[in-house]
């Protein structure tokens, strides 16, 4: 069985999306305007982002985060 860091290292957007099963991956894809197809392409290991693209995927992720933290409902 693979380890998990070399894992992560050969597919880190898989690796993203099967530790936080709850991301939507149409939707993040849609609002980073990346092609859906794409995207899942990433995911599923048929497609590679570039290192840039992997950079611009963890700095909406992080974007989005910090949002999330700063939310409040009451």
């Amino acid at each position: 069985m693979m380890g998990d860091e070399f894992f992560k290292k050969e597919n880190p957007v898989r690796w993203l999306f099967e530790q936080f099963p709850e991301l939507n991956a149409s939707q993040i894809a849609k609002a980073m305007g990346i092609n859906e197809t794409l995207f899942r392409n990433y995911i599923n290991g048929s497609k590679r982002p570039s290192a840039e693209r992997i950079l611009d995927i963890e700095n909406f992720l992080h974007k989005l985060a910090k949002e999330l933290s700063e939310t409040r409902l009451l």
